[in-house]
């Protein structure tokens, strides 16, 4: 005679699906001391590189100096499902400095397996921006890579002037020029174009151009910041101007296409150099139109 199955109601299974949970909550809770203490151990080891002000854990890293908010960091572990699982951004600074003027921001997110508790997540995150300058190259340091570079630009005396090369090779297929301190990378329809940065006195960058079989490099600007809108920073400067001159031509303007940018470029190209600034004006204003 078979021994007939208890009920998901009954009294023996509901108990035993408590102990069950109890068992994985318990175990939970037990796994996040362990990253606690682990996490406060490596805050001893490295005292000198991990430190604490009043509102956030300040690393010093190789590459640059990252503070990450306390107060974050506790509202996700008291609540996570009002406050979300992720990291909040961290603030970056230069090396061995702490300037609110000076810094930018990186969305750095967890660098650990889904199930490691989130003290153990900080502590990744944390040996990351220790090790900055091997997780600059890790496939999670996207959003650390471009933070340091905004903050540095293309210099290649900063702290991350040596990985320079192959970053804007690998990431805009460019020439980064250490002897002319230029990054050279091609445009639409033919030109190819060069931003310099080695003028002290530009605020800026100069901006150099080649049309289609043109031998020798031109220059448009010294200075892009005299001509341009916000032209100080090297990664939406590439953004425009690898899609010139096509981004100032009529049928083809995207977003960043600006007044100023076309009539900067737009007199380059022979079908549209007859363009003046009043019908350059009406152009800008229908597609800034159509696209919001």
């Amino acid at each position: 005679m078979k021994k007939k199955a208890l009920m998901p109601l009954s009294n023996g299974v509901q108990s035993q699906k408590k102990s069950n949970l109890m068992m994985e909550l318990s175990a939970i809770t037990a796994s996040h001391i362990r990253a606690f203490e682990f996490l406060d151990e490596i805050m001893d080891s490295e005292s000198d590189r991990i430190m604490l002000d009043d509102d956030n854990i300040v690393v010093s890293g190789q590459l640059a100096t990252y503070c990450i908010k306390i107060d974050t960091l506790l509202k996700r572990l008291r609540n996570p499902i009002v406050y979300g699982i992720g990291f909040d951004t961290i603030s970056v600074h230069a090396k061995g400095k702490l300037d609110k003027e000076k810094s930018t921001f990186a969305c750095i997110q967890s660098i650990s397996d889904v199930n490691v508790p989130f003290a153990d997540s900080i502590a990744a995150m944390i040996f990351g921006l220790l090790n900055d300058r091997n997780f600059f190259d890790n496939e999670h340091g996207e959003t650390l890579r471009t933070a340091l570079i905004e903050l540095y630009g293309p210099d290649p005396h900063s702290p991350i002037g040596d990985k320079m090369e192959s970053y804007f090779s690998s990431r805009f297929n460019a020439d980064y020029d250490l002897d002319t301190l230029t990054v050279a990378f091609r445009g639409t329809h033919g030109f190819k174009w060069r931003l310099g940065f080695g003028n002290p006195l530009a605020v800026g960058f100069s901006l150099e151009y080649k049309k289609p079989r043109q031998r020798y490099w031109r220059m448009l600007t010294k200075d892009t910041a005299s001509v341009l809108e916000d032209s100080s920073s090297i990664f939406p400067m590439m953004n425009r101007i690898s899609r010139c001159p096509g981004n100032t031509m009529p049928d083809s303007m995207d977003w960043t296409t600006s007044l100023d940018l076309c009539k900067l470029i737009l007199p380059l190209v022979e079908q549209f150099s007859h363009i003046g600034d009043e019908e350059m004006e009406q152009m800008c204003a229908k597609m800034d139109y159509e696209m919001w």
